[in-house]
């Protein structure tokens, strides 16, 4: 089934919705379902995150408040802490609900800031000067090879935007 959206801030508004809804399901699981679907959630999480690292938030900076657009990065870069966790395989069940929990609840709250009338990134997008329907199909083309690659394996590792995660010595 093929969805059509009017612009990339509507398919990302989606997403949300999509993630928000799975996040549910999740909730009102429990083991071999709860692992099945938190899985599935946070590689939908991930998907998602790589949609707007690479086109969204880079033709929105300097066309919007960069402050905003930092905030969001600094959001993905602790659910990508979670979702790590998350998706190891020596993940324990006693840990795997609680990790799933705080990372539905920081996408929500996330979700929420974007999407504020006026002041989230997404209205900006929409007053700025940017092709948000060209953008469309460059996340789309990009959101099936992200499918495609965790259909045969997993989804690419991905860089941390503030935060260094390297060991000191």
């Amino acid at each position: 089934m093929t969805k059509t959206y009017k612009d990339a801030v509507a398919k990302l508004e989606a997403d949300h919705d999509r993630i928000e809804a799975l996040f549910e399901k999740v909730n009102d699981a429990s083991g071999k379902q709860k692992r099945r679907l938190g899985i599935q959630a946070a590689n939908l999480v991930k998907i998602h995150m790589t949609l707007e690292e690479e086109f969204f938030y880079p033709a929105l900076r300097g066309n919007g408040d960069d402050d905003k657009i930092t905030e969001g990065l600094v959001e993905h870069d602790t659910g990508k802490f979670l979702i790590n966790d998350i998706l190891a395989p020596e993940t324990d069940d006693d840990s795997f609900g609680p990790k799933l929990q705080v990372l539905g609840e920081q996408m929500e709250h996330h979700h929420k800031e974007e999407e504020q009338a006026n002041k989230g990134v997404f209205d900006q997008a929409r007053k700025a000067d940017i092709d948000l329907v060209a953008m469309l199909d460059q996340m789309i083309e990009r959101e099936k090879e992200l499918r495609a690659q965790l259909a045969e394996d997993d989804l690419p590792d991905w860089d941390m935007n503030f935060v260094d995660v390297s060991e000191s010595t």
